[in-house]
């Protein structure tokens, strides 16, 4: 039996083999360099990777910053701790008057065979008309409100007719929305 010869590799197969190796070697070494910028944080550094002797030359460090210089907009909310409470300031002036004890009041008219109906509601004694409305009732056609407005500081008034005759019956509600005002 023959031995098996050795024999020297061609040139040929020793650039192709450099070649290879710079090829798989230069892709790692160029995602490295490709890594976007703050997207490495602590959870993806191993514990102790990073230490002082590490740090850069001009790197900030805690001692570097000047005492009282960092601002609140240099923290995060909910990184500063809240300081005491100031003592209470002078009390203001009065405000605007205003409103209380607002409340509806209604008055509805009779549903009966007349034509025409008026209602008026009038607002408790001490409070004043603030608003109101009118509203018809019942199945009809051909009715409309012909007036609906406020008689004075207290009262509201509002009636209603029928255009077209109808056979329906129909009533009118008045509301008034009163108040105390100061």
């Amino acid at each position: 039996m023959r031995g098996i010869s050795l024999r020297r590799p061609s040139p040929a197969l020793i650039v192709a083999c450099v070649a290879l190796g710079v090829a798989l070697g230069g892709t790692s070494y160029a995602t490295v360099l490709n890594v976007p910028r703050n997207s490495v944080g602590a959870p993806e550094l191993k514990t102790g990777a990073v230490t002082a002797k590490k740090l850069a030359a001009n790197a900030v460090t805690s001692a570097k910053v000047q005492n009282r210089s960092l601002l609140r907009a240099d923290f995060r909310l909910g990184q500063l701790p809240a300081g005491p409470r100031g003592p209470a300031g002078p009390t203001g002036p009065a405000g605007a008057p205003g409103l209380s004890g607002v409340e509806r009041i209604e008055v509805t008219s009779a549903s009966n065979s007349l034509t025409t109906r008026t209602a008026q509601v009038q607002c408790p004694s001490g409070k004043r008309l603030i608003g109101g409305g009118a509203r018809l009732n019942g199945t009809f056609t051909g009715v409309a409100i012909q007036t609906s407005f406020p008689n004075n500081d207290n009262f509201f008034t509002a009636s209603a007719r029928e255009v077209v005759a109808t056979a329906g019956g129909w009533s009118l509600t008045v509301f008034a929305v009163c108040a105390a005002a100061s």
